[in-house]
């Protein structure tokens, strides 16, 4: 299982690698109230899904078993937002890895 606060570091990683590799410009440190999609996002459409895809990486690589971030679903846990949060993220990455 990843607990909330080790999928926020995984989090934190993928920044980290998105912005050695020149994809992200400014600083960012993730927090659970980062904008990860919607309004307010460091993010654009091509970096969201290279996020995504890099931290599904590390999600698999730290459970030793393959996970999806499948968005339908993060959508349906997080309705209530109109946009995807660092913590809504975390609280889902800790959901599928139980």
């Amino acid at each position: 299982m990843i607990a909330i606060n080790k999928a926020l570091k995984l989090m934190q990683d993928s920044v980290n690698s998105m912005q050695r590799s020149g994809m992200i410009k400014e600083l960012i440190v993730v927090s659970s109230d980062t904008v990860i999609l919607g309004k307010g996002s460091f993010l654009d459409s091509l970096g969201f899904v290279t996020f995504i895809s890099d931290l599904e990486e590390r999600v698999s690589a730290d459970t030793g078993k393959d996970h999806y971030l499948i968005l339908t679903d993060i959508q349906d846990a997080n309705s209530y937002q109109a946009f995807l949060s660092a913590g809504a993220l975390a609280a889902y990455i800790e959901k599928i890895t139980v």
